[in-house]
């Protein structure tokens, strides 16, 4: 009986031991993560005026002057000013919407000066998730030779140098 005592404390103490080693290789040391650095400084503004560069832009129909919104998309791209145009409003992050009007030369101005014509335009930039109007401008031109183009051109201009100003302050 001594022998089979001795045995079966020799057989379980090789189970236990063998079943310790299975249980070491099941554990595993959990680190915890490491702590990330956060930026004092957020990448977005809570200003609801702010522009991103690369922002999505719906051009909805100007009223007044018809076609006058592919002048302005074209003086977009002529200006630089670095805005995505989309097609699809749903997929826009700002809505353009505005109003245009052009007035050709009256017979005065063809008989004592150039006679060229008057146009002038107003638009606004909306946020399309908050509704605030992020920026507003208007421009007119008298005796202008390209009309239509020059007003648009100088509108995406003046937006150019807004979002310019923009990110200016930003990094500040």
């Amino acid at each position: 009986m001594n022998i089979c005592k001795r045995v079966l404390a020799q057989v379980s103490l090789s189970i236990l031991f063998v079943s310790s080693l299975v249980a070491q290789d099941r554990t595993r040391t959990v680190y915890p993560p490491l702590p990330v650095k956060v930026s004092v400084r957020a990448t977005q503004p809570t200003d609801p005026t702010y522009i991103p560069a690369a922002s999505k832009v719906y051009v909805e129909s100007i009223d007044g002057l018809p076609g006058f919104e592919n002048n302005l998309v074209a003086a977009f791209q002529k200006k630089q000013v670095n805005l995505l145009i989309v097609a699809d409003r749903s997929l826009a992050d700002f809505e353009i919407n505005g109003f245009a009007q052009s007035q050709p030369a009256g017979w005065a101005k063809i008989i004592f000066r150039k006679g060229l014509p008057e146009s002038e335009a107003s638009i606004q930039l909306v946020n399309m998730r908050t509704g605030f109007i992020a920026y507003a401008v208007a421009s007119y031109r008298v005796n202008s030779l390209n009309g239509n183009k020059s007003t648009a051109e100088h509108l995406a201009k003046n937006l150019r140098q807004k979002m310019e100003r923009d990110d200016k302050r930003l990094r500040k």
